[in-house]
């Protein structure tokens, strides 16, 4: 797992680890073509936990176009804790990353496990899943079913705001592939190295079929729209069938949204 840091070049090749990547914000992205040239994972987050500036945002999706590297995911703007309101901002600003072939993730917030059919829509044109969220719902069995239903679909999960050790142990046996907490950046020579030891520590096994608590795990809801047939290994999806189908799921997605507010 990955330990998501966000702080300058300096201090990423300070705390150089095989387990740290970099990410990067709206008002926080400087050096990063130094970062991306030395193989260091990064990711992007739209900073709504502090307030979106889309201007900034807009910004920083220009510049990261042709960047290159190995990016992980651009975080699509959402709303903290109200999946309704992160499902109108996702269908507002997906195609800004989209369009530019930067890798989407959907913010996970309290409520999206009741909104399976407009994640329907939304699984085929997301390349990972972000668990945002309330703590209690972060920690709770809705999060756990969707980041086991990303991973079913070969998306990459990240949890957010993860600042024990206890967290990390909690984010690796759901299956998380990268966590980011702005409490291992105070105190960075203490804490940074504490938090890059655990990350690389194998995650513990749950009892098969029991959840965290003993619990009987929450299965998703089954999908309601088929997703396309799944190409041949190695045969490429054409980049404009692609655009074409994440279209037609967005007006889709769209007029369910429409549907639900009326």
């Amino acid at each position: 797992m990955l330990l998501l840091a966000t702080q300058a070049e300096p201090q990423m090749i300070e705390h150089a680890h095989p387990n740290l990547g970099r990410l990067i914000q709206p008002r926080h992205y400087n050096a990063l073509a130094a970062t991306i040239e030395r193989g260091v994972p990064w990711a992007a987050d739209n900073d709504c936990y502090q307030s979106l500036d889309p201007r900034a945002y807009n910004a920083m999706l220009d510049r990261l176009h042709h960047v290159g590297g190995r990016c992980l995911f651009v975080a699509v703007p959402d709303v903290v804790g109200d999946a309704h309101g992160t499902a109108r901002q996702f269908e507002r600003w997906w195609s800004g990353p989209a369009r530019r072939g930067l890798p989407a993730a959907l913010v996970a917030q309290d409520g999206l496990e009741r909104m399976e059919r407009w994640m329907s829509m939304v699984w085929p044109r997301i390349d990972a899943l972000f668990i945002g969220g309330s703590t209690d719902w972060k920690l709770g069995p809705a999060a756990r079913a969707l980041v086991r239903e990303a991973k079913r679909r070969g998306l990459w999960a990240h949890m957010g705001r993860v600042n024990s050790l206890k967290r990390i142990a909690y984010a690796a046996e759901i299956g998380c592939d990268s966590i980011d907490g702005t409490g291992w950046m105070r105190w960075r020579n203490i804490r940074l190295p504490e938090g890059l030891q655990a990350v690389s520590a194998p995650p513990q096994t749950p009892l098969p079929g029991l959840d965290r608590d003993g619990e009987r795990p929450v299965c998703v809801p089954p999908r309601l729209v088929a997703e396309p047939s799944t190409p041949a290994i190695g045969a490429p999806i054409p980049l404009r069938a692609r655009t074409d189908a994440a279209a037609t799921d967005q007006q889709l997605a769209l007029h369910q949204l429409e549907r639900s507010a009326a």
